[in-house]
C-alpha cells in the first residue's frame, strides 16, 4: 500500500480540515488532500500481511515499524509533478503511452529493476522482446537498501548498453519514481498493475523479483500471478526461469536448457559488487566493459548512509565558484573535494575536480617545487579556475598552497572564491603518508617539504575550516554543503 503516516501533532492539525496542502522534503507543495481522514493501524499486522514478516532485518518490516502512529487517507489532487530527477528519461502514462504510439508498437514488454545490467539481464531482456514489438526498461528510482547501486549509475550503466547491444529504436529507457519496498511476491503484483498503466502489454517477473535475503523463494513473486486472470490484471506476465552461463557451450541460456548442475554458471548479484567495489574486473560474461568502465570511474558506486540523506536534495547551481581546499599533504584536502564533487556532479551540478597531482601531470609538468615554481602553479591552476568559474562552473581546487600571498592571488582574480582550510595536525599527515615522503623530508632526502623543511602560513579568515581527523569525511563535506547552501551557491 501507499501511505502516507503523521503523529499526533500533525493529526491535531488536520482536524476539521477540508483541504490539506502536501509538501515535498524541500517544503514544495506538490498535491492537494481533499477530505482527509485518519485511523490507527497495527503495524505487526501490516508486516506480516504485506512482507510475510515480522522480522525488523527485513528492510520493508524495518521502515513499517519506524512510521508514526497514524495513517492518512484522501482524494488527492497533483498540484507540481516534479521531473527535475533525470528529466530525459521521467515520462509520466501518458507520454508512454503516447511514445509507444508514435514508434508503432502495439505490443510492449515492461522489465523492474533496481540494480545495474549484467549479461543474464541483458539476455532475458532479448529474450522478451523477441515476442513484442518493444521493450520498456524501467528503473526503480529512489530510496534504496544499503550496498545497492546508486540511481545515477544505474541510469548511466543502461544508455550505454542500449546503445551498444540493443536494435535501434526498439528499447525506451524510463525511471519509476518509487521507493522499493522489497515485498517480494505482492510488491511483483504492484509493479505489473503500475507498468499496465504506463501503456505495457506484457510485464516481465523473473527469478526472486522484488525480493531480499531469503524471506521468499525463488519463483515465489511468479507463482503468485497464478491467483489472478489476464483480465483481472490488465497485463500478460512473462515468467521466465533464470539465465545460467553454459560451460560446455559458453553463452547464455535459461536454467531447463542446461539441467546438468556441473555444466551451469550461476549469476552472483552479491559477487559482482564486491568486484566492483574492489576495482575488480568480472569477466565478460558477466558484465559488458562499457558498463564496467561507467562503474569504476568514481570511488563509490554503492548506497551508504551519507547518499541516502542527500538522495532527494535537488541542489542546482546558482553560480559558478570555487573552493580552494588548502592544508598540508595528507590533511584529507583530496578525500573530502572527492567526495563532494561526486554529490554535486550526481545532483546534475556542472563541477570540476582540479588536484594538485593530477595538474602536475599535465598543466604545470614543467614546473619544480621551489618557491618560485609553486608560484607559478598556483597562478596557473587560479587561472583555470577563474575560466570555469566565470561559466558557471562549481570549482573544487584541491592543493597544499603553502603561502598566503599566492592564495590571496588566486582571492583577487576569482569573484566566488572559498578558502576552505583542512585543519589536520602535522602528526596525523606524518601517520597517513604510506608513500614515506615525510621521512624523507626529515631525513633530508627530500628538499622544500611544506610543514618539514618549508613552511605552511595558516589560513586567518578561512571561509570554511574543518578538522577532518576529528569529524570525519562526510561530517566535512556536511559543513561545505551547509555553507553553500546558506550562501546561495547551490
Amino acid at each position: 500500500p501507499i501511505t502516507l503516516d503523521i503523529d499526533m501533532a500533525e493529526k491535531k492539525v488536520m482536524e476539521g480540515q477540508d483541504e490539506v496542502l502536501l509538501l515535498d522534503e524541500n517544503n514544495h507543495p506538490f498535491a492537494l488532500l481533499k477530505n482527509p481522514e485518519v485511523f490507527t493501524y497495527d503495524k505487526e499486522s501490516w508486516a506480516n500481511d504485506v512482507f510475510n514478516t515480522t522480522e525488523k532485518l527485513h528492510p520493508g518490516v524495518e521502515y513499517v515499524y519506524e512510521m508514526k502512529e497514524f495513517l492518512v487517507g484522501g482524494d488527492i489532487f497533483l498540484i507540481n509533478n516534479n521531473k527535475t530527477i533525470f528529466p530525459e528519461h521521467n515520462f509520466t502514462p501518458a507520454e508512454t503511452r503516447r511514445i509507444f504510439q508514435g514508434r508503432g508498437w502495439n505490443t510492449i514488454v515492461a522489465f523492474q529493476t533496481r540494480n545495474i545490467p549484467h549479461r543474464g539481464h541483458e539476455f532475458l531482456q532479448k529474450a522478451a522482446l523477441s515476442k513484442v514489438d518493444g521493450l520498456f526498461i524501467q528503473p526503480v528510482i529512489g530510496e534504496k537498501k544499503l550496498e545497492d547501486f546508486k540511481d545515477e549509475y544505474i541510469i548511466k550503466s543502461y544508455e550505454v548498453l542500449i546503445e551498444k547491444y540493443f536494435p535501434k529504436n526498439k528499447v525506451l529507457l524510463g525511471i519509476l519514481p518509487l521507493k522499493m519496498r522489497y515485498a517480494g511476491p505482492r510488491e511483483a503484483i504492484f509493479h505489473a498493475l503500475i507498468r499496465r498503466n504506463y501503456g505495457c502489454t506484457h510485464f516481465i517477473v523473473g527469478r526472486d523479483h522484488a525480493g531480499v535475503g531469503n524471506y521468499y523463494g525463488p519463483y515465489e513473486a511468479q507463482e503468485i500471478f497464478d491467483q489472478f486472470t489476464e483480465a483481472e490484471l490488465g497485463i500478460t506476465v512473462l515468467k521466465f526461469p533464470e539465465v545460467i552461463l553454459s560451460k560446455t557451450t559458453q553463452k547464455h541460456c535459461f536454467i531447463e536448457e542446461c539441467p546438468d548442475p556441473e555444466e551451469q554458471t550461476h549469476f552472483s548479484g552479491t559477487q559482482l559488487r564486491a568486484m566492483i567495489k574492489n576495482k575488480e574486473l568480472p569477466p565478460e560474461y558477466v558484465i559488458r566493459p562499457e558498463v564496467y568502465e561507467i562503474l569504476t570511474q568514481r570511488k563509490n558506486v554503492l548506497v551508504d548512509d551519507f547518499y541516502r540523506r542527500h538522495q532527494h536534495n535537488p541542489y542546482q547551481n546558482q553560480k559558478g565558484f570555487v573552493l580552494w581546499f588548502t592544508g598540508l599533504s595528507q590533511s584529507g584536502k583530496s578525500t573530502i573535494a572527492d567526495r563532494l564533487y561526486e554529490i554535486l556532479e550526481d545532483k546534475g551540478i556542472r563541477a570540476e575536480l582540479l588536484d594538485g597531482d593530477i595538474v602536475r601531470e599535465s598543466l604545470t609538468k614543467d614546473l619544480g617545487f621551489s618557491k618560485k615554481d609553486r608560484d607559478e602553479n598556483i597562478r596557473r591552476v587560479g587561472f583555470v579556475a577563474k575560466l570555469l568559474a566565470r561559466n558557471n562552473v562549481a570549482v573544487m581546487a584541491s592543493f597544499i598552497s603553502p603561502y598566503k600571498a599566492e592564495r590571496d592571488g588566486v582571492r583577487i582574480k576569482v569573484e566566488n572564491f572559498i578558502e576552505v582550510y583542512v585543519n589536520t595536525p602535522l602528526e596525523v599527515c606524518e601517520r597517513r603518508d604510506q608513500k614515506g615522503f615525510y621521512a624523507k623530508a626529515r631525513s633530508g632526502e627530500i628538499q622544500n617539504f611544506t610543514g618539514i623543511s618549508d613552511p605552511y602560513e595558516v589560513p586567518e579568515n578561512p571561509e570554511i575550516e574543518v578538522f577532518p581527523s576529528i569529524q570525519g569525511v562526510d561530517e566535512c563535506v556536511e559543513i561545505i554543503l551547509r555553507y553553500l547552501t546558506e550562501n546561495q551557491f547551490i
